[in-house]
């Protein structure tokens, strides 16, 4: 029987795991900007995202304004008998990466206070709008600004090496004879000043 997307949405369990440091110390250890930013070239979404680089910011300056950074590994494991396929895989993203967003926005809020600053990173590209529809591909204006952040690796991060190093976690890819067990997010919080973790 094939499944509904919601049921294929509520087949899985997430966990999620924190990891703090200072950003000076991420930075030296888990950035490779000119490598990663190839894979970004190669991507259908560079130049033609507003959440996706290249930017009109110093991108290796934008991380070195920050003091420390909280890191958060999201993993999701589908409940038995769920494959994760493009088809299972892409919604439950969604449905994730929307509850995570919402999180990280509500956190640099609360984290922004006089005389400190917060940043939120997502895990990867913008969902707000359809890719074929960004504005950015117009030369227009971004329709969510405030809704928007850039994702690590958007700014050179590696991110398999991030989530290996700092979570124990080894990113699983797909594969037509072997689809992922699990899949991982990694996203963050930068402060100006100390973390609240």
């Amino acid at each position: 029987m094939e499944r509904t997307m919601q049921e294929i949405t509520a087949a899985y369990s997430v966990q999620e795991q924190w990891a703090e440091m200072p950003m000076a110390e991420y930075i030296a250890g888990y950035r490779d900007f000119g490598r990663v930013r190839g894979y970004c070239r190669e991507c259908s979404r560079y130049g033609n995202c507003w959440a996706c680089p290249p930017y009109d910011f110093d991108e290796t300056a934008l991380p070195e304004g920050y003091a420390a950074i909280s890191l958060l590994a999201t993993v999701i494991t589908p409940s038995e008998g769920v494959t994760l396929t493009p088809e299972t895989a892409d919604p439950i993203i969604r449905r994730e990466r929307e509850r995570l967003d919402r999180m990280l926005l509500k956190m640099e809020r609360e984290a922004a206070v006089p005389a400190h600053t917060a940043m939120a990173f997502f895990a990867g590209t913008c969902l707000l709008c359809p890719p074929e529809h960004c504005t950015r591909r117009e030369g227009r204006p971004c329709h969510h600004p405030e809704s928007i952040r850039p994702s690590l690796e958007a700014l050179g991060f590696d991110v398999a090496r991030t989530t290996s190093g700092l979570f124990g976690i080894d990113l699983q890819w797909d594969s037509p004879d072997t689809p992922p067990a699990y899949l991982t997010l990694l996203s963050a919080l930068a402060c100006s000043g100390h973390s609240r973790f």
